[in-house]
């Protein structure tokens, strides 16, 4: 029997959790990296694959902003990534990760609203998202959890 293929948005999305495991690891292992605090990785890469995520569902709903639904989807993509942003310049570590959880979360339910117009509930670009969206949002748990 053959072995299923792995697709690359699968294998992208699984090598994209590593950034976040590293940055938490060093976090509560209370180090740096080349002078940058565990942090400010973690938030900084946060903001930008949040950021990422929404321009991908922009680039999914694009095609069909003639329907209201989608203009308002298309609007939360946007709302979503300049939270990330503002999280970044808020200087508190413990809000900013707690907006970028909550970016997640939002993210998330925009895109399988978004998405269950397009493709079948049952869709495994779906339940792979799900998957990686929940062990994201643990991650960020784990960095607002005191761990002293």
């Amino acid at each position: 029997m053959p072995t299923p293929k792995l697709s690359i948005t699968t294998l992208l999305g699984a090598l994209g959790v590593i950034p976040f495991a590293v940055a938490t690891y060093l976090s509560w292992a209370d180090y740096d990296f080349w002078g940058v605090s565990a942090y400010k990785l973690f938030s900084t890469y946060s903001a930008i694959i949040l950021s990422f995520l929404g321009g991908a569902l922009w680039g999914q709903l694009i095609h069909d902003e003639s329907r209201q639904s989608v203009k308002y989807l298309l609007i939360s993509s946007n709302v979503i990534a300049l939270v990330a942003w503002l999280a970044l310049l808020l200087g508190t570590p413990t809000l900013a990760i707690a907006l970028l959880l909550l970016g997640y979360i939002s993210i998330f339910w925009v895109e399988a609203r978004s998405l269950k117009l397009i493709l079948s509930p049952n869709s495994t670009y779906l339940n792979m998202r799900l998957v990686i969206t929940s062990i994201v949002c643990v991650l960020h748990i784990f960095m607002l959890y005191p761990h002293y």
